[in-house]
């Protein structure tokens, strides 16, 4: 259902708009003229957007006053696992607490630094795969690869399980129904998965990640094996996609900013600067929902318990009361408080690692791949209902071939 204010017509829910990115004239309105927007949902009772920074950020981090339970993107559905069991990102303190803690030992700043290493190999070894041809897919040669391998190595798969469960990953990640159709079977292949590591890590525990988690304790609680499953997922899914969309549209964007590209590859210094300015300009996810707790006000609009709000990153890191020329892709912005990680309790748990991940890969292509540019259109995935996370399914790229790195 959509809604005409003044010129704009408001319909988040058309998953057609997504194929060509996220609907930034339609949040910049909202963000401007009713920052608490009630949305109409066809088939649901409707909810809140919310689209300034500010508001997102309280939305974010008032846990007590809006919920991650049952679900954290718009339609309703079944949520995976059950009320013993519940994935990381769809629970609430005290057990997201302690689950949280126990799940992301790996994922310490302290930890992640010990991987940088390994990840400059990773994304050398990456470029040294394509950089001869002079030409490639920059999703699934580039930013796939480098997303999957790496959390594949911290869990202990092999990297060719990993090529294997991403698209299931890729599908899930969206935010799609796991009770029915292909997310229905997505899920299955993961647990498929995580069922036999299950089995393997208990009988021939190792050093890697699954092998702590499936002998692992943590406060009030022991990991059976339904609480692997999930365990398995959240890493498969959040470990990969997010990682592999921001790559895939950062480097979009320095195509479309030479200028920025040029700066990079001249002095590589300024990447991790530039890695914050990707992540605000085109976040992996869209948006997040919340369910409120109680009832409660925003900007003089009344919020009903059980009432879904949803918070829009997209929005929120281009509000100008934040942000100087939001709208200007600027690698030099610093600071940079950007909401793409979330905030709060919810913040996203492999920050650190993504991050480590961007810097490296971004590195490695500007300074060997300075003049990297479009071959073709860029092919874009094309949506049954909104997804949560989005990014192109394939951009096919050229460059000036060059050498591999002798080793």
């Amino acid at each position: 259902m959509s809604t005409t204010s003044g010129e704009v017509v408001i319909d988040l829910l058309d998953p057609a708009q997504y194929t060509t990115g996220l609907p930034y004239d339609q949040l910049a309105w909202l963000r401007e003229n009713e920052p608490v927007y009630w949305h109409e949902e066809p088939n649901g009772p409707g909810f809140w957007v919310l689209t300034r920074h500010a508001d997102v950020k309280a939305l974010e981090t008032d846990s007590a006053t809006y919920s991650s339970e049952p679900w954290t993107v718009i339609p309703d559905a079944p949520p995976v696992g059950d009320e013993e069991h519940k994935l990381l990102i769809f629970s609430d303190a005290p057990g997201h607490t302690v689950r949280r803690k126990f799940l992301g030992v790996e994922l310490n700043p302290i930890q992640v630094r010990t991987q940088r290493e390994h990840v400059q190999d990773l994304a050398r070894e990456i470029v040294d795969d394509i950089i001869e041809r002079g030409e490639c897919d920059l999703v699934d040669d580039v930013a796939g690869r480098l997303a999957s391998f790496v959390i594949a190595d911290m869990m202990g798969i092999a990297r060719d399980e990993a090529v294997e469960l991403f698209p299931a990953a890729e599908l899930l990640t969206r935010g799609v129904r796991t009770d029915v159709g292909p997310g229905a079977e997505a899920q299955q292949t993961v647990f498929g998965h995580a069922a036999r590591a299950w089995a393997d890590r208990r009988a021939r525990p190792g050093t890697d990640w699954l092998s702590r988690l499936a002998n692992g304790v943590w406060e009030g609680g022991v990991e059976d094996e339904a609480y692997f499953n999930l365990d398995f997922f959240h890493l498969i899914t959040a470990g990969s996609d997010t990682s592999r969309n921001v790559i895939s549209t950062g480097m979009l964007a320095l195509i479309e900013h030479p200028e920025a590209y040029a700066e990079l590859s001249a002095d590589p210094s300024k990447v991790p600067t530039a890695v914050e300015e990707i992540l605000r300009w085109d976040p992996p996810l869209g948006y997040q929902r919340r369910t409120a707790t109680r009832d409660t006000e925003i900007h003089g609009r009344r919020i009903k318990s059980g009432q879904k709000v949803t918070g829009w990153y997209a929005a929120a890191n281009r509000d100008p009361r934040v942000f100087e020329n939001p709208e200007v892709f600027d690698i030099h912005r610093d600071p940079n408080p950007h909401l793409t990680f979330g905030a709060g309790r919810h913040f996203c748990l492999g920050s650190h690692l993504a991050r480590v991940e961007l810097v490296e890969m971004f590195t490695e292509l500007v300074t060997r791949i300075p003049d990297m540019e479009l071959a073709g259109p860029v092919k874009t995935f094309e949506y049954d209902e909104i997804p949560s996370a989005h990014g192109p399914e394939r951009i096919d790229v050229r460059f000036t071939p060059g050498p591999r790195v002798a080793r």
